[in-house]
């Protein structure tokens, strides 16, 4: 072979290469390109995740804050009987129930009512019920009726129904029905209107097993034949 063909021989062998080593270079380029790209990608994902993460955490941690605020303030309303030192669903316990002026009340307006009923199936005559009726101490009864309201508000709050009948025989009834009241240290005030259209103050005073009603006019509705008016001391509970 001349040595001109060898000269060039050997150039196009050179050009070859180059071309074969630039593509392999430019294609290692590319694909690292792309490698920081995706890892881009993954950094912003992960570092997405991460910001949410720490939004929950941060969530839960307020959220933990609002339960324990709304327990601190349920606690301290509930524990507000500073007369006794109870909680004041502790000492209402004790009251919840049927009242009445005391004992003989109740008994005798068990009686009264079963000497009406004997009248009204003509069991007796009318002569042997006023005989009988005027053996009773036919003054007026009353009757109060205590309970926790349902659904129970923050604190103790309470229902009371009071029933007030005139003697027999007319025997009517005034009553005042689903009084919500929340007790402050053992008294609640209260406005009213009965069922006879008239409507009033009241005020109920917790102490010592024993519970004080005072209820105090303030419209008197006209016509009206009878009405819860007065103050009222219960000290016996009926126990079903």
């Amino acid at each position: 072979m001349k040595k001109s063909n060898v000269i060039i021989f050997i150039v196009v062998i050179l050009v070859i290469v180059g071309i074969f080593g630039y593509a392999i270079w430019d294609a290692n380029n590319s694909t690292n390109s792309n490698g920081a790209g995706q890892n881009i990608e993954n950094f912003n994902v992960n570092d997405q995740g991460a910001g949410t993460q720490e939004n929950a955490v941060l969530n839960d941690i307020i959220n933990d804050t609002n339960i324990v605020g709304q327990n601190e303030i349920v606690t301290n309303e509930v524990n507000t009987n500073t007369v006794t030192g109870q909680t004041q669903d502790e000492y209402m316990h004790d009251y919840y129930g049927t009242w009445y002026i005391d004992e003989e009340s109740y008994l005798r307006e068990e009686r009264i009512d079963n000497l009406m009923d004997r009248r009204e199936d003509g069991l007796i005559t009318e002569q042997e019920f006023q005989a009988q009726l005027s053996a009773e101490d036919n003054s007026n009864i009353a009757e109060l009726e205590i309970d926790r309201a349902r659904p129970a508000a923050r604190g103790t709050t309470i229902e009371i129904d009071f029933t007030l009948t005139s003697p027999a025989p007319t025997q009517r009834e005034a009553s005042i029905r689903d009084i919500i009241i929340q007790p402050d240290n053992n008294t609640g005030t209260f406005t009213y209107t009965d069922n006879w259209g008239t409507s009033g103050n009241g005020t109920i005073t917790f102490a010592n097993n024993t519970i004080t009603l005072r209820l105090e006019t303030t419209q008197a509705e006209q016509g009206a034949l009878w009405g819860v008016e007065g103050n009222y001391t219960f000290s016996y509970r009926r126990m079903d």
